[in-house]
């Protein structure tokens, strides 16, 4: 036999053993390509809670030998075989036995997968010979000579979508803007601007427009400065955390979810009275079945919001705005187009009311601030400068504003101010009555594409938010292999502060499980061995190490099954749960036997318990829609100014503002363009200014409702407040960021780089080798070989900056970052602490107490 035959022998290829253990690589590889799959997918959440808890549920399906919760298509598999050829060992007969796995599963052509046939080596004569001598028949057999339509339509559709995803980096950040960012309020702005006419509302477009082109662009900046949304790891409450720490992030989400309840109101309003205005169904109705059909998806999580679904989704409901308009602009009349009803002018008084819709509906249509850090992990990994981020949200952003004017123009002027002010949902409904019941078959789809999407990303902002607020978290049974893999604890908060705990798998000794515990803890790491026959509890290291009991780090480990190999354990916490490590192929009748024992009843219970208190938010926007209705109070379009005041003035107006002042502090990647406008004092004070102002006035002199006043003034006090209190807090202060990068592709190497209040930092530099030290002065050096250096010391002196932050990661892909182990000693005045970036994800953030600062890195794991 040849050496490449060493995997496997003769007598185990009678015994049939190639074919159980390429199932099982199959397994691996569908497990793997369902994971990148769900990472590509557009997330819908302000924390990374829900991503963490997706893979979680990844790591426990494949534990249990149970399939991946989103299932890979042959597409799916096709389009990352690179990312999984790894798993491919290199023997010919193992190959053949994928490959003839694969064909017995999906149907494809030879032409189809030619990243599979490069993956597995099809394409090799060894690979043919081996499938011939294990099958008795040629290699070829697996491939389909046609395919059925269904396939043909999958095929095409995968090409056109790995299309729109490949577009330059900049026209990928435009679409994505418009696309994220096109408003159901549109559907609201001529009700809402009806009484002072198209061409007055325009100017106002244009004015309102210009302001949020450059908040995007603000917040695009930000996003743009941090390295954590340079590799696709982070979400806009991370962002708001690391920059305006714990106040600006909860801020965030009072805002956030204020206005994301209101959207899924106006989208319930919305969509039951326009379809209601179409069909005999009453409105109630309509809105029992939304909430219904909603709810389905909602169970079955079905809900997969991909870049080429969402780009998409735009272009079609672009393209029916624009024909709507073109209809409309056929039927513009000349009076209507010149109505203008300003106050004070011509003996017209000042109506409260009229302000209120107009200000709060055109804010509205400028909600894209809170997906900039979305589009900002598709485009920054293709432009690590955020250029195309910065100039693709402005681009975007004037688009839709141009769309906003073309709309207004035509609707307003085509439909009298009279029919338009009482109408309490769309205005598709009298713009059906002026034009023709082609509006009618165009606005059912454009409300059902543009109100249903905006409802589903709403309903899954909501869902997530309430799965951050719940204090029950997931129990998940997952595989740790013997020193490999370890499972990080963490209980919620600022990351530098809490604890953290490190669990590995020591394996058994007589009847007892091992583990060893490295706990970060007050600036110490702690190594501590435990012993588990079936469950153990945390609390027996509350002696030992007091202090855990100030935060809440609840743990109960059980013991499920071992040996010496493996354990399955299952966790249950409160706390935040993430793994590091690889997962190992070696899926047995033990896997699959245990999962039969875990489908148990209360277990299901759970799970449905968890699921309907985190729709509970859903429920309660439903049931306010069908009290709404029975009032007869609904306004789609009072709903949304409600939101634009009291959302928007803080997402789209303050949070910018302050994250850019921040960021330009503390960022650690610096952009390749920055627009002078927003380095004037005179714009961040005035902007910042101008919508504190909109919540004050809107609080003392629009609103008429007692609630409602309240409620702005309660919010502007909020916003206020917090702001002093985060600049207390050191929110503006300036930062040095100490980074090491190993790049782990071929030809890659590692290198430090210092950044301190936006820009680069020369400082000294001690690298330790064993053939000596090396000594530097710079802003980046760059190491050839991270596993050759013993350690690395530097010197920083500290006499503006006010915090240091600390980031070590490891990346194998544009797009995949990972921690780095590393430990870091860090002697600052009279202060030396210890940690273990491994256990905080490689990220550290320490206030500087000195002028000078003392930072020293080790590789324990590297020289190993």
């Amino acid at each position: 036999m040849s050496s490449n035959d060493d995997l496997i022998s003769w007598e185990e290829v009678l015994a049939g053993l190639p074919a159980r253990r390429a199932n099982t690589i199959l397994f691996l590889i569908e497990s793997r390509t369902a994971q990148i799959v769900a990472r590509s997918l557009l997330e819908f959440s302000l924390t990374e809670q829900a991503a963490n808890e997706r893979d979680l549920a990844f790591l426990e399906a494949f534990a249990l030998g149970n399939a991946p919760p989103l299932h890979p298509t042959i597409q799916h598999l096709e389009r990352y075989a690179s990312q999984w050829a790894s798993l491919v060992p290199e023997n010919p007969r193992l190959k053949a036995a994928i490959a003839h796995a694969l064909g017995q599963k999906y149907t494809f052509s030879e032409q189809t997968v030619p990243q599979i046939r490069t993956a597995l080596g099809l394409d090799e004569k060894v690979v043919q010979v081996a499938y011939s001598r294990l099958y008795r028949k040629q290699l070829l057999t697996i491939f389909a000579s046609q395919m059925p339509l269904i396939e043909q339509w999958r095929w095409m559709s995968a090409a056109v979508a790995q299309r729109l995803e490949s577009l330059p980096p900049f026209w990928l950040a435009s679409i994505l803007t418009v696309a994220l960012g096109l408003p159901q309020a549109f559907l609201a702005l001529p009700i809402a601007v009806a009484d002072v006419g198209p061409l007055v509302t325009i100017a106002f477009l244009l004015i309102i427009g210009a302001i949020n082109i450059l908040t995007m662009a603000c917040m695009a900046e930000a996003v743009g400065r941090s390295g954590d949304f340079r590799y696709g790891n982070s979400f806009i409450k991370q962002l708001v955390s690391n920059y305006l720490g714990n106040t600006g992030s909860f801020i965030l989400s009072i805002a956030v979810g204020i206005r994301v309840f209101l959207i899924a109101l106006a989208c319930y309003i919305g969509l039951s009275v326009t379809m209601a205005s179409f069909t005999p169904i009453p409105a109630a109705l309509w809105a029992v079945v939304l909430f219904s059909g909603g709810l389905y998806l909602r169970s079955q999580k079905s809900l997969n919001f991909t870049v080429a679904l969402m780009v998409f989704l735009a272009v079609i409901n672009v393209s029916l705005l624009l024909v709507l308009s073109m209809l409309a602009l056929g039927h513009v009349q000349l009076e209507n187009l010149l109505y203008v009803n300003l106050p004070f002018v011509n003996g017209h008084s000042f109506q409260p009311q009229i302000l209120q819709r107009i200000l709060g509906v055109s804010l509205m249509l400028y909600f894209g601030h809170v997906y900039v850090g979305e589009c900002g992990k598709i485009v920054l990994p293709r432009d690590s400068s955020a250029t195309s981020l910065i100039w693709g949200s402005v681009a975007g952003t004037a688009f839709l504003t141009v769309l906003f004017c073309i709309w207004v123009l035509a609707v307003n002027g085509a439909i009298a101010p009279q029919l338009l002010a009482g109408q309490s949902g769309t205005v598709l409904e009298p713009l059906a009555l002026e034009v023709g019941s082609i509006v009618t078959v165009l606005g059912a789809v454009l409300v059902t594409l543009l109100l249903g999407m905006a409802w589903l990303r709403s309903s899954s902002l909501l869902v997530n938010l309430a799965k951050e607020w719940l204090p029950a978290r997931p129990k998940p049974v997952l595989r740790l292999s013997r020193q490999q893999g370890l499972l990080i604890l963490h209980p919620s908060g600022e990351s530098s502060q809490v604890p953290h705990i490190g669990l590995t798998y020591l394996g058994q000794s007589d009847t007892q499980s091992k583990f060893r515990l490295d706990i970060q803890l007050s600036g110490k790491v702690h190594s501590v061995e435990i012993a588990i026959a079936k469950h153990w509890d945390i609390k027996e290291l509350f002696n030992q190490f007091p202090d855990l009991r100030k935060w809440d780090t609840g743990l109960l480990l059980k013991v499920k099954s071992a040996n010496q190999d493996s354990v399955y354990l299952q966790v249950i916490s409160p706390m935040l749960l993430v793994y590091e490590g690889g997962l190992k192929a070696d899926i047995g009748n033990f896997a699959f036997e245990y999962q039969n024992q875990t489908k148990r009843f209360w277990t299901t219970l759970l799970n449905q318990n968890r699921f309907f208190l985190s729709i509970s938010p859903l429920v309660l926007v439903f049931l306010l829609t069908e009290w709404l209705f029975l009032a007869g109070t609904q306004s789609f379009t009072n709903v949304l100014a409600f939101a634009g005041v009291l959302g928007n003035s803080l997402v789209g107006g303050i949070f910018p503002v302050l994250l850019l002042v921040s960021s330009r502090r503390k960022g650690e990647l610096i952009p390749g363009v920055v627009l002078n406008i927003l380095n004037h004092p005179l714009f961040s004070v005035g902007v910042y200014s101008l919508f504190l102002g909109i919540l004050l006035i809107h609080g003392l002199f629009i609103w008429e409702n007692s609630l409602a006043r309240i409620i702005a003034l309660g919010i502007a006090v909020l916003s206020l407040g917090a702001t002093l209190v985060m600049k207390q807090y050191g929110a503006f202060v300036s930062r040095v960021v100490v980074e090491l990068q190993e790049d782990q592709r071929p030809g890659g190497s590692s290198i430090f780089t210092i950044t301190a209040g936006g820009k680069p930092k020369i400082v000294e530099i001690l690298l330790g080798y064993a053939d000596g030290e090396q000594y530097h002065q710079a802003a980046s050096i760059e190491i050839p070989s991270l596993s050759s250096l013993h350690y690395a010391t530097f010197r920083l002196s500290n006499k503006q900056e006010k915090q240091l932050r600390v980031w070590t990661h490891r990346n194998n892909s544009k797009v995949d970052s990972r921690s780095l182990p590393a430990l870091v000693e860090v002697e600052s005045g009279n202060k030396n602490m210890q940690f273990n970036l491994q256990l905080s994800s490689g990220r550290i953030l320490l206030p500087l107490v000195s002028d000078n600062c003392w930072l020293k890195f080790t590789f324990p794991e590297l020289g190993k």
